[in-house]
């Protein structure tokens, strides 16, 4: 997915009014961080690329040149308000590990943030049907760096899962105008096909994992 080089607005509205301490996993070149400093908020970056994590560092409080998923941060627990995980989790190996290792240096009350590409994208599901192919590519929700790939029910499982209860879950709608009109006249029912990324907004939960029900899930 694209990677934050430029300020995500999408995400930055989403972050919780009263935030003073943000943890950027997977920070590109800080720009995102960048905006969040301005309005006073503390922040810390990761970042496992070097050419990203060079102008990083001139932006946030904090960066560290490192792969999340094999890295202990020296911070207390409880340490930050909310967690950032923009275009991350999907290039993860195993992203519900990384949220329940991160979870402790998030305090009780805290949040994260995420932005999460949708794999049941309606684009993605014709190529399939019609064209028979899967083809890796540099951008995209088929970017040759991802290594997870979600849908709603995924995503939600995955927050339930690590501990936490989602609060609010918005759609980046991107589709032609005869897709749009026909989603209309479905009532409104082909939104999750015609998401290209959704945006999740939770909240720390010790009571989550209790509302999972584990799905019967099919090998082929």
């Amino acid at each position: 997915m694209k990677r934050k080089q430029d300020p995500r607005n999408e995400l930055l509205n989403l972050v919780p009014q009263g935030i003073k301490k943000v943890l950027d996993v997977g920070c590109g070149n800080g720009s995102l961080g960048a905006k969040l400093k301005e309005k006073q908020i503390e922040v810390v970056g990761i970042e496992r690329n070097k050419d990203l994590y060079t102008p990083a560092k001139g932006k946030l409080d904090q960066v560290y040149l490192a792969d999340v998923e094999k890295f202990n941060l020296p911070y207390p627990e409880g340490y930050f308000d909310c967690i950032l995980y923009a275009d991350i989790l999907e290039h993860l190996l195993d992203p519900l590990a990384t949220l329940k290792n991160q979870d402790k240096y998030l305090k009780d009350d805290g949040y994260i943030v995420a932005s999460i590409p949708n794999v049941r994208y309606y684009k993605l599901i014709i190529r399939l049907l019609f064209g028979g192919t899967w083809d890796y590519v540099d951008t995209g929700i088929l970017d040759k760096t991802h290594l997870r790939f979600f849908t709603l029910t995924n995503i939600k499982e995955l927050f339930i899962r690590a501990g936490y209860k989602i609060i609010d879950i918005r759609r980046n709608i991107v589709a032609t105008r005869g897709f749009r009109f026909l989603n209309v006249l479905c009532f409104n029912k082909l939104k999750d096909l015609l998401t290209y990324q959704f945006y999740v907004v939770a909240e720390k939960s010790a009571d989550s994992r209790r509302f999972y029900a584990k799905r019967k899930i099919y090998q082929f």
